[in-house]
């Protein structure tokens, strides 16, 4: 059952409930107050027919003879009248019993209800008149009860169409506030089916307004957190793309000169040929793995220590690694100014800037220099060499991504060096920011997100 078809029932049963209780305390004050007024007008009438009896018997001397009280009945045409003598009834022209009659013999404006007789509401007064008479006097009221059964049917008939009315807008009106309901329970339905950029409607101030500016923010949440996945899996499987190119050259080289020391002739010198690229090449594949299980151990939130170390130390240790590979490609490395100190991770740090120091000296031709300077805690690695292209700069941080792949694999490069780089950054609060213009060189800026 729908929520806003449990709720019309449920405001249906508060209007009843409240109709009932109204129209039955109305009803009641209402009947009161005409049977109060029945009483009186029926003491009254029962009154002056008394009156009008004793002021008969006030003529006679002595006792008043049966005959005489039943002729002046007679002549008063006083047909609810009855008269009783000890008792006994000397005159009664009703159908009735006085036995069987509920008397009173004060009248009064109290409400009292009528007996019913024969089908006929009666009233009847009972008044001791000159001894041994007593005077009955009955009051037919069945007009008044006629007109208060009317009265409620009326009642009923429009308490039936107020509450029809109440309800009918209850129900409107109900369908058409939980109307974002609805458009919360579509959006839910094709954000399941796949359509993450689903919203809802945030019109409004109330309650399920704010309940659709939620829905929104986490539908907003959610198709944020889809897009990383499905980024992430794509990345996942480019990674493994190109992982499984880069693995496949120095395997089958491997492979190759395996085979060829194997099964054919070789001279010295062409066996030592063979041995140096089998060398270099598992050389390579061990570079490729031990980066690879650095990205992903790092990749993992596995806690560092971080520590204030001076920068200059830093980059006197990067230089004093890079400096045998730049001495064989005529490259020098030159310290510039380096102040203060940055809160790292001594030896994850300085493979950044070794990364970007041997980047650099690659990128530079016989007689380039990399200079290594920093300022206001940001560390900068400027190359003099070929520089990269505009469109190629976003894509440096990629996982096997190279710029100029020939001479990447020809230096030993797989693309994991600024990707493990820009990792490591992650891990510090930091970002790697690269302007290049080619022909120019490129500057490297190591800085606080």
């Amino acid at each position: 059952m729908k929520l806003r078809v449990k709720l019309s029932l449920l405001a249906g049963a508060v209007l009843l409930l409240a109709t009932l209780l109204c129209n039955g305390l109305s009803f009641s004050i209402s009947r009161r107050t005409i049977l109060q007024e029945a009483a009186r007008g029926a003491y009254a009438q029962s009154e002056a027919a008394f009156q009008g009896f004793e002021s008969y018997c006030g003529r006679f001397q002595g006792e008043l003879s049966p005959s005489a009280g039943v002729y002046w009945l007679k002549s008063q045409n006083q047909e609810y009248s009855i008269l009783l003598r000890n008792g006994e009834a000397v005159y009664n022209p009703t159908v009735l019993e006085p036995s069987e009659l509920r008397t009173t013999p004060k009248g009064g404006s109290e409400p009292q209800e009528a007996g019913l007789y024969h089908g006929r509401r009666l009233l009847a007064y009972s008044f001791e008149a000159v001894s041994p008479y007593t005077f009955i006097h009955i009051v037919d009221v069945t007009d008044t009860y006629l007109s208060l059964y009317r009265l409620a049917a009326q009642e009923a008939a429009l308490s039936a169409a107020v509450l029809a009315g109440g309800a009918l807008a209850v129900f409107l009106t109900l369908r058409r506030a939980l109307r974002p309901l609805q458009a919360l329970s579509d959006g839910a339905n094709s954000i399941a089916a796949g359509a993450y950029g689903q919203r809802v409607p945030e019109s409004g101030r109330d309650e399920l307004a704010g309940l659709g500016r939620d829905f929104n923010r986490m539908a907003g949440a959610v198709e944020e957190h889809i897009r990383r996945v499905e980024e992430s899996e794509e990345q996942k499987t480019m990674f493994m793309a190109s992982l499984t190119h880069e693995l496949k050259t120095p395997l089958t080289a491997i492979s190759g000169y395996g085979q060829t020391l194997r099964y054919a002739k070789l001279s010295d010198e062409d066996r030592d040929t063979a041995l140096m690229y089998i060398c270099r090449e598992s050389g390579r594949l061990d570079r490729l793995s031990k980066k690879m299980l650095r990205l992903l151990e790092l990749d993992r939130d596995v806690p560092i220590t971080l520590e204030p170390v001076p920068i200059a130390s830093l980059a006197a240790g990067a230089r004093e690694t890079c400096i045998p590979g730049a001495a064989k490609r005529g490259v020098s490395i030159v310290l510039g100014p380096l102040e203060g100190d940055i809160l790292c991770d001594r030896d994850l740090m300085t493979e950044v800037i070794v990364n970007l120091v041997d980047n650099g000296i690659k990128a530079c031709k016989k007689g380039g220099r990399v200079v290594i300077s920093s300022k206001g805690g940001r560390v900068t690695v400027e190359d003099s060499g070929c520089g990269i292209p505009q469109e190629e700069i976003a894509r440096l941080t990629e996982a096997f991504y190279m710029v100029d792949k020939s001479r990447s694999r020809q230096s030993g490069g797989a693309g994991l060096g600024l990707a493990l780089a820009a990792v490591i950054l992650r891990r510090h609060g930091m970002r790697l920011h690269i302007e290049s213009r080619v022909g120019e060189g490129t500057r490297a800026v190591l800085e606080k997100c």
